[in-house]
């Protein structure tokens, strides 16, 4: 079918004439109103115009209304000219609500803006931060080290003099409430040789401990490596002596270990007072540093006098037994690596002996607790270097060591001095402690220095 050519022709602004005078005139349907409608006849002649007029938009009733206006189909009419359908045109958007979604979008931009910046404020802080605890401190500002160590130096100091007003304040009350003149004990002064005698007999009582119940070689030994020695053995190895893990490998070098044990435990618990108890002893170990720091050696020994006379007053015999068992029970763990395998008999015989040595050890120390004259037991000590000792380098002296090996030979001078080969030789380990004396036991002679009664046993 030939479709006709049309001219649709759309007048937005008409001249002033009666056919559209008419067309005001006449009252705008509610239904029909702003529709065009383009006829599509067939019978219209190919060269007539087809025009159809659109009135001109009133908006003075509605200038409320702003925008495009949207084409819908409609259906009220039978399809008919160019288009399939009619259209209708429809005004959509009211002012107001224009100018409320303006209003959200700038609020929507405004919040967006906020948060990137705050959000940018944050990261600059965490990085500024970032950058000033990773740089270094600059050496241009100084730490005020000089005047910290200055006053660090005078509270030291200040701490120094309190201490010892302290201490000698209760010297002088201990002075003042004991019922002996000058506050010192009532205890007969023991003999030099026998406090020696004490000693040297402790010291043999270590070795048959060694030789007969703790025999290596023997098919019931354990083997010992350097491996199995840890602990608290370990430890006391490493500081009594040089080269022990060779000594394992022999009989008399394992023997010679389980000597220097068992000494250097006893020695440690003699200084640590453990022979009164755990808790007693380390509460008497922490006054009596203070008071030793603080105080010249009278007053600190005349304060050790009346704390053990108070001490061992209210201790009884049951107490004095508990407190040379734990001792023993803990030398005897120690030397466990140590222990033979064979019988039990053997093994119980071995801790009964350990436990009379531990106790026979006690009993001394309650006895020269209370002298008038302070009993130091130390592994090494030098008669002519008053501060020397293991750290600085233990060096034979037959003045005040004795070899346990005796392997060189002594003698005596034109003068009566005796002397020793070893003189002058390192020491290479600590067997039994020398027990050092300062005071006459009277309560005086501290300025006469101090006597070794005992010599320190040591492998030169």
């Amino acid at each position: 079918m030939a479709h006709w050519a049309r001219q649709i022709t759309t007048i937005l602004q008409p001249a002033v004439t009666s056919t559209a005078t008419e067309q005001e005139q006449q009252p705008a349907s509610t239904d029909q109103s702003n529709i065009v409608t383009i006829p599509n006849s067939q019978e219209t002649a190919s060269s007539q115009t087809t025009a159809s007029v659109v009135p001109p938009y009133r908006y003075t009733a509605d200038k409320s209304l702003t925008g495009t206006c949207r084409l819908t189909n409609s259906t009220e009419t039978d399809p008919s000219g160019l288009f399939s359908n009619s259209f209708k045109c429809e005004k959509l958007i009211p002012a107001s609500s224009v100018k409320q979604n303006t209003g959200a979008i700038a609020a929507a931009v405004v919040f967006a803006l906020l948060f990137a910046a705050t959000a940018a404020l944050l990261f600059l802080f965490w990085w500024r931060r970032r950058r000033i605890n990773a740089a270094p401190i600059p050496p241009t500002f100084p730490l005020k080290e000089t005047a910290n160590n200055a006053e660090v130096s005078t509270l030291s100091h200040q701490l120094a003099l309190e201490r010892r007003r302290v201490a000698d304040l209760q010297a002088a009350l201990l002075s003042q409430s004991s019922g002996q003149p000058g506050g010192w004990s009532s205890s007969h002064p023991k003999d030099d040789r026998t406090v020696k005698r004490s000693f040297s007999s402790i010291f043999l009582e270590i070795r048959d401990l060694a030789g007969n119940y703790y025999v290596s070689g023997s098919s019931g030994q354990v083997k010992i490596t350097a491996a199995s020695v840890t602990g608290e053995l370990k430890e006391v190895l490493e500081e009594c002596i040089s080269g022990w893990e060779g000594m394992l490998e022999t009989q008399k070098g394992r023997v010679m270990l389980v000597r220097v044990i068992v000494g250097e435990l006893l020695r440690r618990s003699w200084v640590d007072h453990e022979f009164l108890g755990r808790k007693t002893g380390h509460a008497v170990t922490v006054l009596e540093r203070e008071v030793v720091r603080g105080t010249n050696r009278e007053h600190a020994h005349l304060w050790r006098v009346q704390t053990f006379l108070r001490v061992l007053a209210g201790m009884g015999e049951e107490a004095r037994n508990a407190g040379a068992q734990a001792v023993a029970d803990r030398i005897y763990d120690v030397l466990s690596p140590f222990r033979p395998r064979s019988a039990s008999g053997s093994s119980s015989s071995g801790k009964t002996f350990l436990h009379n040595l531990v106790k026979r050890t006690a009993e001394l120390y309650y006895e020269l607790a209370t002298q008038n004259a302070y009993y130091e037991l130390s592994p090494y000590f030098s008669l002519t270097r008053e501060h020397a000792g293991e750290d600085e380098g233990a060096v034979f002296e037959y003045a005040s060591c004795d070899d346990v090996e005796q392997r060189w030979e002594v003698g005596t001078d034109a003068h009566g001095r005796e002397w020793c080969a070893a003189e002058g030789r390192v020491v290479r380990g600590f067997v039994f402690p020398g027990v050092l004396k300062y005071g006459d036991g009277r309560g005086g002679g501290w300025e006469e220095g101090r006597i070794a009664v005992f010599k320190a046993q040591v492998l030169a």
